[in-house]
């Protein structure tokens, strides 16, 4: 009935195509211009699609880590079961998710699926984490958060009265908030990024050459640099994807000049960015997790920040066989 199509480049385009046009829950982090940004070796490619009568109904994005387990993946903040439109449904779901569950079951040793979460997903993902958890999978979550947007209210509304004072604060100063454009523009912010996840012993999970080419070539659309300038002076820069079809705007990274002490950088810089969105008429502005360890420790200074700024609670759920 169904046939397992493993992943080869000369698929790009038709996977591609199916992520974005065809799908429920898919999203740019899941089609090959995307994860073909990683350089060649750096993680075992175990995609594969299940179609029938040459039509795809579920993608799976994938590759396989140590102790041969598939992970839908590695590279990306979210990856698969991708679902069909046309397949979405309880008639139909069960039946597609337990072939592949046999493929997964047949290959690897264990699998993890790290599923679009509600924010990013035309359909709700409710179906999808059913069907999963009654094929054996137990369900783990991260705590993200987002700030529900309109056109029709200024964000800065949303804000505790903290915020407001550091951000009408930035404002007197006069700073201009506007996209990042030279190269040493990208350079600068890169090196506040270094110096910020250096603080939490960990590094940028992109390089800035990597940086480059997301912006350049691989996703150009779905993605946004902006700062915030004193004068000459970077103040704090951010990296933003843009998700078109839920209308949301992820903050992917945010980094302060560390040696600027005139206000709190990234409160001015967040407001900001979340106003843009809603003039664009964005409905969601996503801060993405506040937890650490899979889950296990939740950032109660982080959490509180982003609560300060209007942030609402939802989660990121894996699924785990």
């Amino acid at each position: 009935m169904y046939e397992i199509l493993p992943y080869s480049p000369e698929l790009d385009q038709r996977f591609d195509h199916f992520v974005e046009s065809e799908s429920v829950n898919g999203t740019f982090l899941q089609t090959r211009r995307f994860l073909n940004y990683h350089p060649a070796g750096r993680f075992n490619d175990a995609s594969f699609a299940l179609q029938k009568s040459g039509t795809i109904v579920a993608y799976f994005p994938g590759v396989v880590v140590e102790g041969n387990r598939f992970v839908s993946h590695a590279g990306s903040t979210f990856g698969g079961p991708v679902i069909s439109k046309d397949f979405y449904s309880g008639s139909r779901l069960p039946e597609i998710l337990s072939e592949a569950d046999r493929y997964l079951s047949k290959n690897f040793s264990g699998v993890t699926l790290k599923i679009t979460p509600q924010l990013f997903s035309v359909e709700s993902p409710e179906l999808l984490e059913y069907t999963l958890e009654h094929l054996g999978y137990s369900r783990h979550t991260e705590l993200s958060s987002f700030t529900p947007l309109s056109c029709d209210k200024d964000p800065f509304e949303n804000c505790n009265k903290e915020c407001r004072r550091i951000f009408k604060k930035s404002e007197g100063i006069g700073v201009e908030y506007r996209p990042l454009g030279k190269t040493e523009d990208f350079e600068t912010f890169y090196r506040f990024l270094e110096i910020s996840k250096a603080k939490h012993n960990v590094h940028p999970v992109h390089t800035l050459q990597e940086l480059f080419d997301l912006k350049e070539i691989h996703i150009p659309e779905n993605i946004r640099f902006r700062g915030i300038w004193d004068g000459e002076t970077l103040v704090a820069a951010m990296m933003l994807f843009v998700f078109e079809r839920t209308l949301t705007i992820h903050a992917q990274y945010i980094a302060p000049n560390p040696d600027y002490t005139k206000f709190q950088p990234t409160t001015a810089l967040y407001v900001r960015a979340m106003r843009e969105a809603a003039r664009e008429k964005m409905k969601q502005f996503s801060w993405g997790i506040s937890t650490e360890n899979g889950g296990d420790y939740l950032n109660q200074t982080l959490i509180r920040f982003k609560e300060s700024l209007g942030a609402k609670p939802c989660v990121n759920a894996r699924y785990v066989k």
